[in-house]
């Protein structure tokens, strides 16, 4: 049976994290997920070495040290400390992956994180020249068509499922935030919950207007409707049921809390 093992290729990774940790937090207000990224290349590339480069000097990044550590990652501090305005993170990384090419023949695979496309030339090179296979990887729909052209595979982050749970949880938190405040009259529509959820989580209206449909049909959410104005009109209410959402893994409980 081991005679027939398929052969991983063995890989680095370079992957600008400053990059990465704003990006997230811009598109998704969450810090990024190194143990899924981790998991997304297992069983595809055996990485010998994860390089994670930034300026790890103010107290955003600082924290993040440890956490990239614990994942088998190794910090490359890009600041230049004679000349700070000049710090230019793509640089240390196209001398790290050159210099890594050379030193490892056996790394058939080289993985860059970034959104830089003066990568491509360089990627191009590996590819043609060297017979290097190229992974690009960076933010979820943010990839330039210059990258899917010269890439050997595209690897984003997060993962879709991860992002469409992201937008669940940000609308199932409205409804258990109007459960928290019966005593006041919130009548949740569609086109209030979408725009309520919108710009709390200042995402995108059509992400969150097409995760609660998502919703609806799986019967999570579901309409009710609700006489007004003494009985004189009705309006269609969205209610949440909580046993669903829970079968989910979608509703949380009072005290409990997702990571």
């Amino acid at each position: 049976m081991g005679l027939f093992k398929k052969k991983i290729d063995r890989a680095i990774a370079v992957i600008d994290y400053e990059y990465w940790f704003y990006a997230m937090d811009n598109a998704f207000s969450r810090k990024p997920d190194i143990a899924a990224f981790n998991e997304q290349l297992e069983g595809k590339y055996d990485v010998q070495r994860k390089y994670f480069f930034g300026r790890f000097v103010g107290p955003e990044l600082t924290e993040e040290i440890a956490r990239i550590k614990d994942a088998g990652g190794e910090i490359v501090d890009a600041q230049d400390q004679d000349n700070y305005k000049n710090d230019r993170v793509d640089f240390y990384m196209l001398d790290y992956v050159y210099r890594a090419v050379l030193a490892e023949k056996d790394v058939s695979t080289v993985i860059i994180f970034t959104y830089d496309g003066g990568f491509v030339p360089m990627a191009k090179f590996l590819k043609e020249k060297l017979g290097k296979k190229i992974v690009f990887c960076g933010i979820r729909n943010t990839f330039a068509t210059k990258f899917k052209l010269v890439a050997d595979e595209i690897v984003e982050v997060p993962e879709a499922e991860a992002v469409r749970n992201r937008w669940y949880d940000m609308i199932i938190d409205n409804f258990r935030y109007i459960h928290r405040h019966k005593d006041r009259p919130i009548y949740p529509t569609f086109l209030s919950t979408v725009t309520a959820v919108a710009r709390l989580n200042d995402v995108p209206e059509e992400e969150i207007r097409n995760s609660l449909q998502e919703l609806i049909d799986k019967k999570i959410i579901y309409k009710v409707e609700v006489a007004m104005n003494q009985g004189e009109n009705t309006v269609r209410v969205l209610k949440l049921d909580k046993v669903r959402a829970q079968r989910n893994g979608l509703y949380l409980l009072e005290g409990e809390r997702k990571d």
